[in-house]
């Protein structure tokens, strides 16, 4: 028996695969090719497409009498980030916690001061944002750090990111995170590293798509108290 949830998630599921066969073929993609990728007919993959334009997620270029499909990622743009961004910023991040699992207002609260702090001292080449038609839908802040774990050598860090809500699964976060690192290979960065929740499995899954990987150390903390 198909229940309600398992028809919803296969919903998604193809809307998912939709988008990500879009984002690896920039060039587009017309219906009967698209439908032929997913083994499903045209008239089904007519109604995906369909719902995903309307939400904003992908977009057609008409060629004769043919429509070409195509991500809306293609029409992202990753730029510096500007200390006018702040609160643009912050609102984004406040969409995102509550979108989360785990709501955190203490969080927002210090995030403002981190961004501050980014946006005024750090290198522009690792301050970035991603656009759509000038609005800001993803950023990431990230830093240099000359003394690492007892290795003299150039240590890249990412410290946030963050894509909206509405706007994930459309490769945002990926031209993020493979813009930054260009940055970071030109500035002769070697190693890049970050931070995750072990059961953050989604975010686990984006940095092993770029090609990160677990480290043979062990973090340790002490909380200080009064």
């Amino acid at each position: 028996m198909v229940t309600n949830i398992g028809y919803h998630e296969m919903k998604s599921d193809i809307r998912l695969k939709i988008v990500r066969i879009l984002i690896d073929t920039p060039e587009g993609l017309p219906l009967e090719t698209l439908a032929a990728a997913l083994g499903l007919t045209r008239h089904t993959v007519a109604k995906y497409v369909e719902v995903l334009r309307a939400e904003g997620k992908i977009r057609f270029t008409k060629i004769g009498r043919s429509k070409l499909w195509k991500s809306i990622s293609a029409q992202v743009g990753v730029r510096f980030l500007r200390l006018d961004d702040l609160e643009d910023i912050l609102r984004l991040e406040e969409r995102i916690e509550k979108a989360g699992p785990f709501p955190s207002k203490s969080r927002l609260e210090s995030l403002r001061e981190t961004v501050a702090y980014h946006l005024r001292q750090d290198d522009p080449f690792l301050t970035l944002g991603a656009e759509i038609d000038g609005k800001l839908v993803g950023y990431v802040l990230a830093e240099v750090r000359l003394w690492e774990f007892g290795s003299g050598e150039k240590t890249g860090w990412i410290k946030v990111l963050g894509v909206d809500p509405d706007c994930q699964g459309m490769g945002i976060g990926r031209k993020l995170g493979e813009t930054l690192l260009g940055h970071f290979a030109r500035k002769d960065v070697k190693r890049v590293r970050t931070l995750v929740n072990w059961f953050d499995g989604p975010l686990i899954s984006y940095f092993r798509s770029l090609g990160f990987d677990i480290l043979n150390m062990i973090p340790l903390e002490k909380e200080l108290t009064k």
